[in-house]
């Protein structure tokens, strides 16, 4: 019966204090970009461009990226890309191991909401992004999942579209890497049964 009674304390203890913890936390996630609220969109994106994204600024940075895509501002398209596999930081549900459902991309990648927002004219500097070598693994699946979202409603178009910069590129590499692109871009297509699926493989006819 004691021992239930300690337990039963101790239990109690470590739940008022993981409540005031998180408290704390939530206070300074609130607090943590005060800076950033009354900022105008070109001295936000003046702060991305000079900022390395860590542990210390993650709030912040994903702060302004959302208020950007939130105001649509195409001035930032660059930085924004720039930052597409910049990951924000865990909710406290996250760091406790609570998940809603599987993360997607523009939930884990505010950069990549950013540009969605923007649309089509993120576009030439996101396939800037697909084109070229120093483009992070992460980055380059964050940008043709983008370059697909701009034509959601027309995604064998955005298929298309690729593959007619595969035969623009006048670099073998940037050819190879534009095929990848073509292929991966499919996966956003359905399945070759569903019409538009269908259409996506024709479209990517002689890229693959």
């Amino acid at each position: 019966m004691k021992a239930t009674m300690v337990m039963s304390v101790t239990v109690a203890v470590y739940l008022a204090c993981s409540c005031a913890a998180l408290g704390q936390e939530h206070n300074d996630r609130d607090t943590a970009c005060e800076v950033f609220k009354n900022a105008s969109s070109p001295d936000l994106v003046q702060n991305l461009n000079g900022i390395v994204p860590d542990d210390k600024n993650a709030e912040c940075v994903t702060f302004a990226i959302r208020k950007l895509g939130k105001e649509r501002y195409e001035p930032a398209v660059t930085a924004l890309v720039k930052l597409l596999d910049f990951r924000r930081p865990p909710t406290r549900e996250e760091k406790m191991g609570f998940y809603e459902r599987p993360p997607i991309v523009e939930e884990t990648f505010p950069a990549a909401e950013a540009l969605e927002s923007i649309g089509k004219p993120a576009l030439p500097e996101v396939l800037r992004a697909i084109e070229v070598a120093s483009t992070s693994t992460i980055a380059l699946e964050n940008a043709i999942a983008v370059w697909m979202e701009a034509y959601k409603y027309e995604r064998p178009k955005g298929v298309a579209f690729l593959k007619q910069e595969v035969t623009k590129a006048n670099n073998d590499a940037i050819k190879q890497r534009l095929r990848g692109a073509v292929q991966k871009a499919l996966r956003y297509c359905g399945s070759p049964e569903e019409e538009e699926g269908a259409a996506c493989r024709q479209a990517a006819k002689g890229a693959l």
